[in-house]
């Protein structure tokens, strides 16, 4: 079929000619890359955000409470903390386990502590 013949021909050279293309636009950046500088910009930090501060109790001479103050996670007592809001003796146990704290971030990651717990205890505790 010599009419067959004379279509495929520009055929074939017309994708031949987009393959080609093709493949420049994918090699171009590597081959001609045009350095990006990074972009700097100054804005101000928020304020930081006021914590409560952590409530004292008055003590008497028969009476002291378990917590006044903020209460060092790395040495207080089992009871000490169960006495912080929503800590039961197995959190507590497992606070007791996980120490040395050095910052909400290894609080965080005790199992049983999650975001709600650790906004509660955020002006409770130091470390």
């Amino acid at each position: 079929m010599p009419g067959s013949l004379s279509f495929e021909r520009p055929l074939a050279a017309l994708l031949s000619g987009l393959a080609l293309v093709c493949g420049g636009w994918a090699l171009w950046p590597a081959l001609s890359p045009s350095p990006r500088l990074p972009v700097v910009t100054h804005a101000a930090l928020p304020a930081p955000l006021s914590a409560d501060p952590a409530p004292v109790y008055a003590t008497t001479p028969s009476i002291r409470p378990l917590i006044s103050g903020q209460l060092n996670l790395n040495t207080a007592s089992e009871e000490q903390l169960e006495a912080l809001p929503s800590i039961g003796p197995a959190l507590a146990a497992r606070l007791i386990a996980a120490r040395p704290y050095r910052s909400l971030a290894d609080l965080d990651a005790v199992r049983g502590v999650g975001p709600v717990l650790l906004a509660k205890l955020t002006p409770l505790v130091r470390f």
